[in-house]
């Protein structure tokens, strides 16, 4: 430790020990407050009172209370000399009100049935639905409504389908003809009726050939059957007509 440390703590001590000198004395010199007791007066008796201040009891029960709303009349209190009581009033006798007569019944009238009318939402809803019991057992869905697209579709799938079992006679003018039938075909496609319409295009020299072209067209019809069409379409092509064969079918 060197010369100044020792300075310092030298100072440091001396410094604390005054400072415990001077607390040591102010504690000495403080003085506490003494309590007050106050004097506590007592007397002392030699008799002590014995006799009850309470009213002398009486030897006979006590009357039932009586509830507010027993409907029994309260007694009434007499009264006070010189005053005259005041009657109760005595409630008005009732009048019996005379009975209405009874409304005669009205006559009976012819009930009329409810019109309904419609309310915009729902019109239309239950057009086409019949109030009788169909004598139809399919249960297949109805047949969707087809534009003029979608019979030009049927007619040249239906010529596809004839294309192959289709040939045209040869011989002179023999590429003139032109044979139109009408056929009826069932639900699976199957032929159930044909009828030739009529044959055109008909000259001198092809007018032999006009019974065997007719032939030909209605032996296409019979190998092609059935025809395989989209069944929800049924109602476009049950019937074909004209279905027409000629020398463009056959290329």
């Amino acid at each position: 430790m060197d010369r100044a440390e020792a300075t310092g703590l030298g100072v440091a001590t001396v410094s604390h020990a005054a400072l415990l000198a001077a607390l040591s004395v102010g504690f000495a010199t403080t003085r506490l407050p003494t309590p007050r007791n106050d004097p506590l007066e007592v007397s002392f008796v030699e008799e002590v009172g014995l006799e009850s201040t309470a009213p002398a009891p009486s030897a006979a029960e006590p009357a039932p209370l009586r509830a507010a709303d027993d409907g029994l009349p309260a007694p009434a209190l007499p009264a006070p000399p010189g005053v005259q009581p005041v009657p109760a009033p005595q409630p008005a006798a009732r009048t019996a009100l005379p009975k209405p007569n009874p409304a005669p019944p009205k006559p009976e009238s012819a009930a009329k049935p409810a019109v309904s009318r419609p309310t915009g939402r729902l019109s239309g809803l239950l057009s086409g639905v019949a109030d009788r019991d169909s004598d139809s057992d399919s249960t297949r869905p109805p047949a969707a409504a087809a534009g003029p697209a979608v019979q030009a579709s049927l007619q040249a799938e239906v010529r596809r389908q004839l294309k192959p079992h289709w040939k045209s006679p040869s011989g002179a003018d023999a590429e003139l003809l032109r044979t139109e039938l009408s056929i009826w075909l069932a639900r699976d496609g199957s032929v159930t009726r044909v009828e030739v319409i009529r044959t055109t295009g008909q000259t001198a020299s092809n007018r032999p050939q006009v019974k065997l072209h007719q032939e030909q067209a209605l032996r296409a019809v019979r190998l092609a059957s059935p025809f395989n069409l989209p069944d929800k379409f049924y109602d476009e092509w049950k019937y074909l007509s004209p279905i027409g064969f000629d020398r463009k079918l056959s290329r």
